[in-house]
């Protein structure tokens, strides 16, 4: 099953980076991209993690679910941290 995903907004740090900290030093940053997914019977507006990795332009996107779940350790249904995106349209040439 293939679902919508579209990318409204681009990556802004100032509000799309979370930092969190942790009493026994551990810290980290929560990196996410707000997006469209929607389907024949789901439209919701939703918050896409991208963990270390380069955000997605704004832009139109399948997922194809099949290929983005799988059961956790204990039989529970997991969405992939990375999803599976790929673009409806290819990115355009740049110019020489």
């Amino acid at each position: 099953m293939k679902m919508k995903v579209t990318i409204t907004k681009p990556f802004n740090p100032a509000t799309d980076e979370k930092s969190w900290s942790k009493p026994d030093g551990r810290s980290g940053v929560i990196r996410t991209q707000e997006a469209t997914a929607e389907c024949a019977k789901f439209r919701q507006t939703v918050r896409i993690d991208i963990g270390k990795n380069e955000p997605f332009p704004v832009g139109e996107y399948t997922l194809d679910l099949e290929d983005a779940i799988s059961v956790g350790d204990f039989g529970d249904l997991k969405l992939a941290r990375r999803l599976p995106l790929v673009p409806l349209k290819p990115a355009a040439a740049k110019a020489a």
